[in-house]
């Protein structure tokens, strides 16, 4: 592989004896969820059909074909992805009305995704893919190999395609020139017009194994404990996992254990908290909320995970190896013990709602207070007779 790839061994071996054997098609779907490698094996399979001296079908790496895919300026090779819309837009030409400064944003964040294929690229108001973008595709396809071979190409996020860009590349997948090849990725068929869809042999991707995660992180440097947490928290999304990898998690336990001393009323810092804390406590994830919306949906993960571990160990008490904080189970027993009653199902739900509605727009201080509210009234209202408090 000559572009990273993280698990999906499977599918590659599918794409390495397909090309073996001569069987390419002429158009697939990637399907799956974000961070499952939809767009890394796109690339991977670009550089098996380009490639120049394949061996046993797969990319030699080594050739000046691969050379040239690995910077992604292979002449066969097309990458089609959602673009800004200019003030003065062409029909035929996508980069037409953009200033310099914005196609040179353009070219630079495709360079990045040439390096980390789990890149996302962040160009902005690129909010659609337009059809002046597949009639230039429909230009360059008429005019023939720009090189010997098939000529590849890879539409990102196929679902962002207009209804004009869609019609137009019907027309493409339905009598498509011969030697070519068309990837198109998407998180799910279901908002793809079923013209487009059944014109494509579609794959399905999955998330990622923990442990296929996990193994990449360990030979990244990071040690096992954080590499199994790591992989846990990304819940089969590689770009998530590569997000983590520079976390200090000594601050996340201090942040997680704070979290939960103000709402269960404790102490830090041998200080009783107080009704202030929690409303600084709102604060203070509403400007994480607005200023690092990556972070904050983070930081919402950590608490959600933080209740999938106290209800493991309240349903099965002998399940430490399956927690994704083992090095918290003393805390997360303790809590457990305490709040027998705590419906941890219920406010996992709670906090992803919550998740949801604030990426949807909500008023993020009053949706935080009322997630933090209702999280403090089910600790309040489970809380054993006899608790003490988290330590």
């Amino acid at each position: 592989m000559i572009f990273e790839l993280i698990g999906q061994e499977q599918i590659a071996e599918r794409f390495r004896a397909l090309n073996g054997k001569k069987r390419i098609g002429s158009a697939y779907l990637f399907t799956g969820p974000e961070g499952s490698g939809k767009t890394a094996m796109a690339m991977n399979v670009a550089a098996m059909f380009l490639c120049g001296n394949p061996r046993d079908g797969a990319a030699c790496g080594q050739c000046p074909a691969c050379a040239k895919l690995r910077h992604l300026n292979h002449p066969n090779f097309h990458f089609i992805h959602a673009l800004p819309r200019s003030k003065n837009p062409s029909e035929n030409d996508p980069f037409a009305g953009l200033r310099d400064d914005d196609i040179g944003l353009i070219t630079r964040e495709e360079q990045k995704l040439s390096l980390d294929p789990y890149y996302q690229m962040n160009i902005p108001k690129a909010n659609n893919i337009l059809i002046s973008s597949i009639r230039e595709l429909k230009r360059k396809l008429a005019m023939g190999q720009a090189e010997k071979g098939r000529q590849i190409i890879l539409i990102q996020r196929v679902e962002r395609a207009t209804r004009e860009a869609y019609s137009a590349l019907l027309k493409v997948l339905e009598e498509p020139p011969r030697g070519t090849t068309f990837i198109l990725t998407a998180e799910s068929v279901d908002p793809l017009p079923p013209t487009i869809a059944s014109r494509c042999q579609t794959v399905r991707f999955n998330p990622v194994p923990d442990t296929k995660i996990a193994d990449h992180m360990v030979g990244k440097g990071r040690n096992k404990t954080d590499a199994l947490r790591i992989a846990r928290l990304s819940g089969g999304n590689v770009k998530h996992a590569k997000d983590l990898t520079e976390t200090d998690f000594s601050d996340i336990d201090t942040m997680i254990l704070d979290f939960w001393r103000i709402l269960m009323g404790s102490k830090i810092n041998d200080r009783r908290v107080t009704n202030a804390d929690l409303y600084t406590l709102t604060e203070r994830f509403s400007k994480i909320a607005k200023d690092d919306p990556s972070e904050f949906r983070n930081y919402l993960r950590f608490i959600i995970f933080w209740l999938r571990d106290t209800q493991l160990t309240s349903s099965q008490p002998e399940a430490e190896a399956q927690l994704i904080n083992p090095h918290l189970s003393r805390e997360i027993r303790r809590f457990a013990e305490f709040y027998p009653d705590f419906p941890h199902y219920e406010m996992m739900r709670f906090v992803e709602r919550t998740l949801d509605d604030i990426s949807r727009n909500a008023y993020i201080p009053l949706s935080l207070a009322n997630l933090f509210m209702e999280l403090r009234m089910h600790l309040l209202s489970s809380k054993r007779s006899t608790a003490h408090e988290t330590q």
